[in-house]
């Protein structure tokens, strides 16, 4: 009995693991250009860019990574950068 509730639990352990794991690389992104202004931080610019609970650094690393920065990377004003945002389901019915 033990044995078939242990292989139970670790079934639904891996079946919800997938399940999120899919979820995540199954999300749509849509691509928003902006231009640094002075004074502006990574930070200030994820923030801006930040969807409602979504935490900042998560959207400093997809915008590091879409541009190829280092995080500690000095912004120069004018110089564009790609935000990745989620895709909203209106967006990608009018695509």
């Amino acid at each position: 009995m033990k044995k078939l509730l242990l292989v139970l639990c670790m079934s639904i352990a891996i079946y919800s693991g997938y399940n999120m794991v899919t979820m995540e690389a199954s999300t749509h992104w849509r691509h928003e250009q902006v231009v640094v202004h002075g004074g502006d931080t990574l930070w200030a610019i994820a923030d801006r860019w930040a969807q409602d609970g979504e935490d900042v650094r998560a959207v400093i690393y997809r915008i590091c990574e879409a541009n190829k920065l280092e995080n500690n990377t000095y912004l120069m004003p004018g110089q564009k950068l790609v935000i990745p945002v989620r895709a909203n389901h209106e967006y990608l019915a009018q695509k």
